[in-house]
């Protein structure tokens, strides 16, 4: 299992970086992908937001991977 809690901007690095690490059926953990809701408002072009949009996108688009999303 991995967590990754870190610089935003970062984050497809590190997911990448993990991807090499992990056995298959292992679990990666993201946190603060829905960024407060703030992903879904189209209008907000924050920086940080719309790294995490790019991020999330990529990683639906990931074959070699299965997604959910898990609302804390």
């Amino acid at each position: 299992m991995v967590f990754i809690d870190a610089d935003k901007m970062s984050y497809k690095e590190y997911y990448e970086r993990s991807l090499k690490l992990m056995n298959k059926g292992g679990l990666i953990i993201i946190d603060n992908v829905l960024w407060h809701g703030e992903v879904v408002e189209e209008d907000n072009l924050d920086k940080y937001t719309v790294c995490i949009r790019k991020f999330n996108e990529y990683v639906a688009n990931d074959k070699r991977v299965e997604q959910i999303i898990v609302p804390l």
